[in-house]
């Protein structure tokens, strides 16, 4: 078993940690069949604006509290796509690299209609990660083998599917994967544990101070694709372990 292998659920124009985590990465993969979570990043995410921090979301239809993210179907009986680019369109419109960003993001929302959350996010990100010419093996867990390994054996289980020989988290995973014993089930498996060590890189903002977080598109619209991934790359440490956390 060689490589690393990092494994997200799917969330709506992410920030740009999720990005670093994709490019460091040999095979990342969309956990695209667990439960869902209600008001969280899966479905909505924030930019900057001259009234502070925004929420741009993704309206869903009721749906059972068990439902899995690549089952949990948008509600487009609302005009929110509009109203997202509209808003989009108004905080962004003086920004360096607006009409190139602008005209991509509203590409993705108008070519077709998306019934699915993940379909839309997964695209979302998937264009995002072609633009930023990002070379990694993308998967979704949906297509691998059946996972009925409970929350920490799905990842090894996929690493071992996928013949990595790495395991790379986000360190908040670590809560989860550590909570009965220090490195979690990995190591029991010949699988290396590694954390993201990764510092929030500043760029330039309109409207005061610098706010870190936002969502990946607040960079790209001041920044453009082509500065971008230099940017993020910036923000990468060395990959932590369990003692360094």
């Amino acid at each position: 078993m060689i490589g690393t292998c990092s494994i997200m659920q799917p969330t709506f124009i992410p920030w740009v940690g999720y990005f670093d985590l994709i490019d460091t990465a040999d095979k990342f993969i969309f956990y695209d069949d667990v439960q869902f979570t209600k008001q969280s990043w899966q479905c909505r995410n924030r930019i900057k604006t001259a009234n502070g921090i925004t929420w741009l979301t993704v309206p869903l239809k009721k749906h059972a509290l068990a439902e899995r993210i690549n089952q949990v179907e948008i509600n487009n009986s609302r005009p929110w796509i509009s109203k997202l680019l509209k808003t989009l369109f108004y905080n962004y419109q003086k920004a360096p690299f607006f009409k190139e960003v602008y005209s991509f993001i509203e590409e993705i929302f108008r070519h077709r209609e998306y019934l699915l959350l993940s379909e839309l996010t997964i695209e979302i990100i998937l264009a995002v990660v072609s633009k930023l010419e990002i070379k990694t093996d993308v998967q979704l867990s949906s297509s691998l083998a059946t996972l009925d390994g409970g929350r920490n054996g799905n990842l090894v289980n996929i690493c071992q599917e996928l013949k990595c020989s790495n395991y790379l988290s986000p360190k908040g995973s670590s809560v989860y994967i550590e909570s009965e014993k220090s490195g979690g089930i990995f190591a029991e498996h010949d699988i290396n544990l590694q954390y993201q060590n990764y510092t929030h890189p500043e760029y330039t903002q309109n409207y005061g101070v610098f706010e870190p977080y936002m969502s990946v598109i607040d960079l790209l619209f001041y920044e453009g694709f082509q500065r971008s991934m230099d940017i993020i790359r910036s923000g990468r440490g060395t990959n932590l372990t369990s003692a360094q956390l």
